[in-house]
């Protein structure tokens, strides 16, 4: 197999893994059932019901994806304006499914896990230098800093 194959494999590979990737999120077209985390399977009627701004026409309900879709419930106007006051933008968005990708990608920005060292972090490399050049001074910075007594 030539290399230029091989790279076009390695490119369907990843736009099918891509493809399986699954969404969190979803508007509720307001027919399906809903199950919910703790076994329940609601009909439309019964979840709106328990959910009477689900039965709002002008609403779009957005549920959450999968077989337990009644795992999350909120309304997409709500969620987008609580997106747009922490920073994410729609101004490209044409559509909800847009909207939902936009707020996606928002969370997976904001729970990425940060390059920075964390306070802990800091601290141990602070007092690791500390101890290297261990000198009277440092060794009563030390002491000071555990709240020991000179």
């Amino acid at each position: 197999m030539e290399a230029h194959e091989i790279m076009q494999k390695r490119l369907q590979l990843y736009k099918y893994k891509e493809e399986l990737k699954m969404k969190r999120y979803a508007i509720w077209n307001k027919v399906d059932p809903i199950i919910t985390p703790i076994g329940e399977v609601l009909t439309a009627e019964q979840w709106i019901e328990r959910y009477p701004v689900a039965g709002v026409p002008s609403i779009k309900v957005v549920c959450a994806t999968g077989e337990i879709n009644g795992a999350f419930f909120g309304t997409l106007g709500q969620m987008v304006q609580m997106y747009e006051a922490q920073g994410a933008d729609f101004s490209e968005c044409e559509t909800n499914e847009d909207k939902l990708a936009v707020i996606e990608a928002f969370e997976d920005a904001m729970n990425a896990p940060s390059a920075e060292p964390t306070p802990e972090e800091r601290q141990a490399q602070a007092l690791e230098a500390i101890a290297t050049g261990a000198t009277s001074e440092t060794t009563a910075a030390m002491n000071a800093l555990f709240g020991e007594e000179i």
